[in-house]
């Protein structure tokens, strides 16, 4: 849910929502739970307009709108996550989405989550979903252990929840890669001395590289097979489930036929809603793994 959508104009403006309200109603009818994206500085309520969208933007102002869109929601929508992969540092790429410091997302969180908690205290509130693999590949100390390291000293951290409910990461290719991060996640969470969190896996998979019927837009980074994204589905269902993830959610369900991907088609079904393998492999998932209790890893060999 786009900030720069619904109030464009200024504090007094309020759009329609970029994501319209009957869509929303249609999944909540179909028995989805609707997990919401805030994101996007409109340029009068950023510090420095000249960063668009991804302006850190005035605390009132967005103290206002997240409160309100709570008040807007609620009854419908529960989880809020704070913007997205602000991990992704590098000036002009088209995945940075946060012009903003570290401590700049700390006070972005901890405005919204007070916002959001004091409309309804059981709503919960998300960090954004992180890359990990920006700071891996470039050796930098995780983004996630930098950001609690902010929240930590701030004395009125413990006594709000530390400013969140749960943690999140967008995990994609490498599902041998998933326990050895969410391993990580719960060191670090122990660490600084935060428990009960949650761990949510809000993006993952293996977008196939070789669809005849949908191949990539550009030279795709992996050579994956259509039968290997089926089988990513199962694998990384299980080894996040045992690895102490509550939530997973595969990036994405259906293709766009009008706006080409970046690079790698990523749809369980293709533009014209024709089911690939992974979408069948999803299905076996939902279907016997849907009323689970707990998970543990075993090993063999």
């Amino acid at each position: 849910l786009r900030w720069d959508v619904i109030q464009s104009g200024g504090p007094d403006d309020w759009k329609p929502a970029n994501v319209p309200d009957p869509f929303v109603a249609a999944e909540l009818a179909a028995g989805r739970e609707v997990v919401a994206v805030l994101i996007g500085t409109p340029a009068w309520a950023a510090v420095n307009p000249a960063d668009g969208a991804r302006a850190v933007p005035d605390m009132d102002r967005w103290a206002a709108f997240t409160r309100r869109m709570a008040e807007h929601y609620r009854g419908r929508i529960r989880h809020w996550v704070i913007w997205n992969e602000p991990d992704v540092w590098q000036a002009g790429h088209p995945g940075q989405t946060w012009a903003g410091s570290v401590e700049d997302y700390a006070r972005l969180l901890k405005t919204a989550y007070l916002a959001i908690k004091g409309v309804d205290p059981d709503q919960q509130v998300h960090i954004a979903g992180l890359t990990y693999f920006w700071d891996w590949s470039h050796g930098r100390r995780r983004y996630l252990d930098r950001l609690l390291d902010v929240i930590a000293a701030d004395p009125e951290a413990a006594s709000h929840g530390y400013y969140f409910d749960a943690a999140v990461y967008h995990l994609y290719f490498n599902p041998s890669q998933t326990p050895q991060v969410l391993a990580e996640t719960q060191k670090t969470l122990k660490a600084h001395g935060i428990a009960g969190k949650e761990i949510w896996l809000n993006e993952t998979n293996a977008p196939p590289s070789n669809d005849p019927a949908e191949l990539p837009w550009s030279p795709p980074r992996f050579k994956i097979t259509l039968e290997e994204q089926a089988a990513f589905v199962l694998q990384e269902f299980s080894l996040a489930f045992a690895s102490g993830a509550a939530r997973v959610e595969f990036y994405k369900l259906r293709n766009s036929s009008d706006h080409p991907e970046s690079i790698e088609p990523y749809g369980l079904l293709r533009g014209d809603d024709s089911p690939r393998p992974a979408f069948t492999a999803y299905r076996v998932a939902t279907t016997y793994l849907r009323d689970f209790r707990t998970a543990t890893p075993q090993r063999q060999g």
